[in-house]
Order: structure tokens, then C-alpha cells, then sequence
């Protein structure tokens, strides 16, 4: 018994091991900065549909823990609104599932390089893949 749920948590392992390697550049559509809003710093609309980016995490600027957060959190929107307006290709690649607010989960690419590669690089994010986010109090 304890053999085959060893077996089903290394294939969910190997499924989701294999989903996080996937390469999102190939399948990301074209999209027009006129059809996204950024909402914050890690959330878009796009023509009225709302995703979530994934692989990273910016402060919260609706329900922040502390002024800190709140400051961050809406210069990393302003910085995401930025990148977007930039005159650069905009990219998103729409992934399989939705967060638990029900939002779509995406990957957002600005000049062909991950949007959370940037946001983090500029201390505007944590890298998250899921589970606890860091937090930006002390």
C-alpha cells in the first residue's frame, strides 16, 4: 500500500516538476499594451479577463500589513504599469488552472524576458512558486 502512494506523490511530483519547466515563451500570444491594465504589481486584466502572473510575488497595496508593504507594493505597480506602456513586445502565455480567487494564472513577458524576472532583479518581488509567500514586514 504504501508503495503505490509512493508511486502517486512522485507522478504528482513529476507532473508539476514538469509543468514548471515548461517553456512558456513558445506558446505566449501577442498582445496590445492598450488591452492591459495592471491592477498591481502581480495582477493584470486583459480585455476583461483577470490573471494572476506567476513566479513572483509583489507586496500587497489593497490590504497591506504596514506602510512599508503599502509603499513597495505601489511601486511595483507603477513599475509594471511602466513596463507595459514601454513600447516594448508584450507577450502573455495563459497557463492551465486559476489561483484560488478564481483568477487565470499567466506569465507575462515585456521584450521577450519574464516580467518576474524583472520585477525581482529590481527588488520589487520575491521569486513564488506557490505555497507561503514571504512577507514584507518585520
Amino acid at each position: 500500500m504504501w508503495r503505490s502512494r509512493l508511486i502517486g506523490v512522485l507522478a504528482v511530483g513529476a507532473i508539476a516538476g514538469s509543468w514548471l519547466s515548461i517553456d512558456t515563451t513558445s506558446a505566449a500570444e501577442t498582445v496590445s499594451p492598450r488591452s492591459v491594465y495592471v491592477i498591481d504589481g502581480d495582477t493584470i486584466d486583459l480585455n476583461g479577463d483577470r490573471f494572476r502572473l506567476v513566479g513572483f510575488d509583489t507586496p500587497e497595496t489593497y490590504s497591506p500589513q504596514c506602510a512599508y508593504e503599502k509603499a513597495l507594493g505601489d511601486q511595483a505597480t507603477r513599475r509594471l504599469r511602466e513596463l507595459v506602456a514601454s513600447g516594448e513586445l508584450i507577450e502573455l502565455a495563459v497557463l492551465p488552472g486559476k489561483d484560488k480567487y478564481k483568477r487565470g494564472l499567466a506569465r507575462l513577458y515585456i521584450g521577450r524576458k519574464d516580467v518576474a524576472d524583472t520585477m525581482i532583479s529590481e527588488g520589487l518581488a520575491h521569486r513564488y512558486e506557490g505555497g507561503r509567500r514571504e512577507g514584507w514586514c518585520d
